[in-house]
């Protein structure tokens, strides 16, 4: 701050011009920064007092990255380049390349960034190829989703007539963190919801409650990581 040939020298905060009417817990809030980090920012504040007209620093509004040969991810609670990463396969200096002006220590919940290689009409999708023969209900149970779910992501497409050759996606379930309260567990061959309850003193309930986005049915499918509570 206070520097009018260069009031921000971090290349990961902006200037911003107080406007009538706000204070230091406003800035802080609306630019998502604790107001011990907005001071941190500009250290001249503490010997100041917040006028109409002063420019502060405050952390960059991250742009919508191009993402030609990818599709663009919002970030969520938990995510970081390396989770994101190993989640979809992509080396960890193409998700960086891909997103220059993004701050890999400090992603922003609600944030856009780029996941290279990525089809973009079936973003973080299954892309599947409809097969002669091939049954709306085959197609649902093989993937676990609903018909609701399956023409959000693909419109235009008519669940009465499945044309052989045909590409559809199929929607990705949520993917979710465990918390610091819960462990995690792979589901293996011959598992169910009640069987990992079972296993683990717990109701399927609360274990329903501690994957809320996952359907039942994915307790049977190996592979899938789920969380369980422990307290």
């Amino acid at each position: 701050m206070i520097n009018n040939t260069n009031p921000c020298p971090n290349r990961f905060t902006m200037p911003y011009t107080v406007q009538p009417g706000d204070t230091l817990n406003s800035i802080a809030k609306r630019y998502g920064i604790t107001l011990i980090g907005l001071i941190e920012l500009n250290p001249t504040l503490r010997l100041r007092t917040l006028t109409e007209g002063m420019q502060l620093c405050v952390p960059k509004v991250p742009e919508r990255p191009p993402c030609i040969n990818g599709s663009l991810y919002t970030i969520m609670e938990g995510d970081s380049f390396y989770k994101l990463a190993q989640r979809y396969s992509v080396p960890l200096n193409s998700i960086i390349e891909a997103n220059p002006d993004a701050n890999p220590y400090d992603l922003k919940v609600g944030q856009e960034v780029c996941i290279p290689n990525v089809p973009s009409f079936c973003p973080f999708g299954v892309v599947h190829t409809i097969e002669s023969g091939e049954t709306l209900s085959n197609i649902l149970i093989r993937y676990n989703t609903s018909i609701n779910e399956l023409l959000n992501t693909n419109p235009g497409f008519n669940p009465n007539i499945l044309v052989p050759g045909t590409e559809i996606c199929i929607p990705p379930i949520s993917y979710q963190e465990c918390g610091p309260d819960s462990g995690e567990y792979i589901i293996k061959a011959n598992d169910s919801l009640a069987t990992v309850a079972q296993a683990y003193n717990v109701t399927p309930s609360a274990l329903l409650i501690a994957n809320p986005n996952l359907r039942p049915a994915n307790f049977i499918i190996i592979g899938t990581k789920i969380c369980i509570p422990t307290e």
